[in-house]
């Protein structure tokens, strides 16, 4: 694996998705997604924490990341991809916050692997029914990436919560 073709990649596919993942604790806002509504377990459907302001920093931001990155490559495809990398990302987000709200967690509460991963798997799927980026010639970089994000998820978390941004340590 050639480690600069390897960090391109990230920057270009996965940095967008990123941020899109870490932007909404850049709002508090108060239009929750599923309007209070209960699934047919009883269950709130997303819970309190997954607002539509949040939704849209996450896609803004995303594509604001791109946009830079489409500029700093010479790529203006990459300002497009990074709104697919935000809306799948945001959508990977609800999709985890689904499954916590099945398990009985609470908003804040956490899931390993669900919520390190949720976002950049939806990403990747997204990525993968589009045809966008052959994520099946390079599962190496497609592997190596979840690893790192995984990381980096549960580092980023730790210090949003020493800095009091997050209320759940991990």
């Amino acid at each position: 694996m050639d480690i600069e073709s390897y960090i391109t990649w990230i920057v270009k596919y996965y940095l967008p998705a990123m941020i899109a993942n870490a932007s909404p604790l850049l709002v508090k806002g108060d239009k929750v997604i599923d309007k209070g509504r209960v699934f047919i377990d009883g269950k709130p459907i997303l819970g309190s924490h997954k607002t539509w302001e949040g939704f849209a920093i996450g896609v803004i931001n995303s594509y604001l990341t791109g946009s830079a990155i489409g500029i700093a490559f010479r790529d203006p495809c990459i300002q497009v991809l990074s709104v697919v990398a935000g809306v799948s990302s945001m959508l990977g987000d609800l999709v985890g916050a689904f499954i916590k709200r099945r398990l009985g967690l609470k908003p804040g509460k956490p899931l390993p692997i669900v919520d390190q991963l949720n976002f950049a798997l939806m990403t990747t799927l997204s990525y993968l029914l589009l045809g966008i980026v052959d994520v099946i010639s390079r599962p190496d970089y497609v592997l190596s990436t979840l690893a790192l994000i995984f990381i980096l998820h549960v580092a980023t978390n730790n210090i949003a919560y020493m800095l009091g941004v997050k209320e759940t340590r991990w």
